[in-house]
This record gives structure tokens, sequence and C-alpha cells, in this order.
């Protein structure tokens, strides 16, 4: 279900709007989203930092003959 609420707004949050190419009623929907979403818990942000590291140490072993998967993509580019 949705609202809709007319408001007025400080021009300092209209000159934020404008710097990120958004309308102000854009802008104000996108904090109000951002602040209705529960934040993540210590715990959730413990598990996406693991993931983010594992992901990290896996792309670092990815080797094929010795070469990094990002010096085959380079290697390919030359023909």
């Amino acid at each position: 279900m949705y609202m809709q609420v007319t408001i007025n707004v400080p021009e300092e949050v209209a000159a934020a709007a404008q710097a990120q190419g958004l309308s102000v009623q854009a802008y104000i929907e996108e904090m109000v989203v951002r602040n209705a979403e529960e934040p993540l818990s210590e715990a959730r942000l413990r598990e996406i930092s693991a993931a983010v590291d594992h992901l990290k140490e896996l792309s670092e072993r990815s080797r094929l003959d010795g070469l990094k998967i990002k010096d085959l993509i380079h290697e390919g580019h030359k023909y």
C-alpha cells in the first residue's frame, strides 16, 4: 500500500538530489526506503565479510597452468 505525501524540503535536499541526478521525489523516496529497511546485524555483517574474503581468496588462486585467469584474458586480447 502506498501513500502520497506533499512536503516542503530544504534547498540543500533539492541540491543533493540534483547532484545525484535524481528528482527531489525520487531522492526522498530512496531515503525513506533506505531508512525503512532493517539494518544488518553484526553477525550478518561478519558473514558477508567472510564471504567476500573467501571470494577474494578463490580469485587469487584461480590459475591455469600457472597463469592467472586475468592474464589469460589479456593474452586473448592480443589475437
